[in-house]
């Protein structure tokens, strides 16, 4: 069998589904997010060129970190590939930062792609990086089905930012 290679098409591919992808979407909280200026007040740790880096704002712990392709697709697939790798060296350097400051006994990298896995947002593909300890799942959490977050999201925004600058 003989390979035919055709370079440009990836080029359409790509470009096609940059298309396809659509940039800002009313409605969606991270569209939003994304949209606006102040970092602060959407909790915002780091933009890039293609993806973002926000704060849980329902965590599961303290540090509980997002990391968002800035465009609106629902599946890994429908992300450019640059977009992708950016995505993976963001994921590594959330959890550096919360080692860093959190020095947690070990951490959740995960995505739940589509509401039947488990995504609350399943139209806008988000990764959750979340430090974790022995035993933070305590009497309360199973019981009464409750979560104590001791600190605020406003100093978790300010120690994390802190870290991420210097993790540069």
């Amino acid at each position: 069998m003989e390979t035919l290679w055709a370079p440009w098409r990836s080029a359409y591919l790509n470009e096609s589904m940059e298309k396809e992808a659509k940039k800002i979407v009313s409605g969606c909280v991270f569209c939003e997010a994304l949209a606006q200026p102040d970092d602060r007040a959407r909790y915002i740790v780091y933009r890039g060129a293609g993806a973002f880096v926000i704060l849980n704002l329902y965590p599961y712990n303290n540090g509980h970190m997002l990391i968002i392709p800035n465009v609106h697709v629902d599946r890994l697939d429908l992300v450019p590939a640059e977009t992708r790798a950016e995505v993976m060296e963001l994921i590594n350097r959330a959890q550096l930062v919360l080692q860093r400051v959190y020095q947690p006994h070990g951490i959740n990298i995960g995505n739940n792609t589509g509401q039947a896995a488990g995504a609350g947002i399943a139209d806008h593909l988000h990764f959750h990086v979340l430090p974790r300890w022995t035993a933070d799942a305590n009497f309360l959490t199973t019981v009464a089905n409750s979560r104590v977050i001791p600190e605020s999201l406003d100093r978790s925004w300010e120690r994390i930012r802190e870290a991420w600058e210097k993790a540069a």
